[in-house]
């Protein structure tokens, strides 16, 4: 079994919920190119296009209000969620809050001074490693995520030996 007792970090909390969101949002950022790319080909069209009344121009400022709309929401969204997770890291700081993971062969369990969660590794869908983070999905969502520098060179080793033996990995 491998336990990791830790104090609250939040740099290091604030800096994985951004990395959260990225992933989480990764095909949001995807249509938004998309659409960004679809909104220049219309300008291009509209800019060869010489009639007065053109289906292109129509169509492409429709595309260019929907995609600043969506900019909008992106950076909105954004916005609030680093917000919410600020003051939930103001908070856990306060309560010098502390976290424990517990890595064995039947389970993984995340237990802190609010919650304790048990799940078995059969729940688990993967496992991923990204920008030192060490993150467990639940139907391809992050589930948890623990970062290199918290432990040690060998536990950090042996949570990934595990995690290889019990569930696969994703690339991500």
């Amino acid at each position: 079994m491998i336990s990791i007792t830790l104090p609250f970090n939040k740099a290091l909390f604030i800096k994985a919920n951004k990395l959260r969101f990225r992933l989480e949002n990764k095909n949001s950022f995807f249509w938004l190119f998309l659409y960004i790319i679809i909104t220049v080909g219309l300008m291009i069209l509209i800019s060869f296009d010489k009639s007065p009344s053109s289906f292109y121009g129509i169509v492409g400022v429709i595309l260019s209000v929907l995609t600043m709309n969506y900019i909008i929401r992106i950076i909105n969204l954004r916005g609030v969620f680093l917000r919410k997770i600020e003051l939930v890291g103001e908070k856990y700081e306060n309560l010098n809050f502390t976290f424990t993971f517990e890595f064995n062969d039947e389970d993984f369990t995340y237990i802190d001074d609010e919650k304790k969660f048990q799940v078995k590794w059969k729940a688990l869908s993967g496992y991923s490693i990204k920008k030192d983070y060490f993150i467990l999905f639940i139907d391809k969502k992050i589930y948890s995520m623990l970062h290199r520098s918290e432990v040690s060179f060998e536990q950090f080793n042996e949570i990934i030996e595990l995690s290889k033996s019990k569930l696969s990995y994703f690339n991500i």
